[in-house]
């Protein structure tokens, strides 16, 4: 892919997101490869498929949305039905169930940043009225690993799992500097296609912003990836993984303000960012 001139379907919307790769894009990739297990990967794709803001799905919704042959797709769901991870309804149509939750407590448990985090964490977000999260970078989003929410606040704290765009974050922002010239013209080649005429303005401030994480350790982003939302972050080593992820906290703009990010909370973020990139 990365030596052909991207088309927009490369990178299609999804929920205001550079989309995962479809079964036609891994066909391009992996049709040849031999060691690739396409039964792992169509069943994957299928529970990908599940969105949280929507119902039940049935074998042809799940089989439109993914591409997999129908046929395929009722041989996935009746094997997954089987082993408890997903639910069918009286009509037929299928959910994941709580099943799947021991999948992820696993690699949850595998973030031992999480624990050595979150009191701090906490400290931060009562500080600031709002929340503050740690995300892992994937493709072009990032990922909330752990989250923490002011005891005053009204706002919903951040789910885990809950993906946030690269780009328009200032969590995915923060990542950003850490990463080389060639990653970041890799990326910078998708979202130009991606985001399309909106690409040079949201060059300009993300290049700004990457900027402002090498000059004084965060940056800042407003109402870009959620509107009247100011937030900050900045790059944070977990050792575990050998992997950057972010740490971010967000707020109401009109209640944490930039002067108090500039003076306070960014600051009081790079200095506990710095004490968990170090520790052993």
């Amino acid at each position: 892919m990365s030596s052909q001139k991207l088309t927009r379907s490369d990178v299609s919307l999804t929920a205001g997101l550079p989309r995962a790769p479809e079964l036609s894009d891994l066909e391009l990739s992996y049709g040849e490869d031999r060691k690739f297990i396409w039964s792992v990967a169509r069943t994957l794709q299928l529970l990908q498929a599940f969105r949280p803001e929507e119902g039940a799905m049935g074998n042809g919704d799940l089989s439109e949305r993914t591409g997999i042959a129908k046929a395929t797709v009722s041989r996935i769901t009746y094997t997954l039905t089987e082993l408890g991870y997903l639910e069918r309804t009286r009509n037929r149509q299928y959910f994941p169930t709580s099943n799947l939750l021991s999948l992820s407590h696993s690699v949850l448990g595998s973030f031992r940043i999480r624990q050595l985090a979150q009191r701090k964490m906490q400290e931060i977000a009562n500080l600031a009225g709002g929340t503050v999260g740690i995300s892992w970078p994937d493709k072009d989003t990032m990922i909330y690993i752990a989250a923490s929410i002011a005891t005053t606040s009204d706002d919903l704290m951040p789910e885990i799992g809950t993906r946030m765009s690269m780009a328009k974050s200032a969590a995915g922002r923060a990542y950003l500097s850490t990463l080389d010239d060639d990653g970041l013209r890799i990326l910078f080649a998708r979202w130009e296609v991606f985001y399309g005429a909106e690409w040079p303005e949201l060059e300009d401030r993300v290049r700004a912003a990457i900027a402002d994480v090498k000059d004084k350790g965060f940056c800042i982003v407003e109402g870009e990836w959620r509107k009247n939302v100011r937030g900050v972050a900045t790059p944070v080593f977990d050792r575990d993984h050998d992997t950057w992820l972010a740490l971010n906290c967000g707020g109401p703009a009109f209640d944490l303000d930039r002067e108090r990010i500039e003076a306070d909370i960014g600051p009081r973020m790079v200095h506990f960012a710095q004490s968990l990139s170090s520790r052993p």
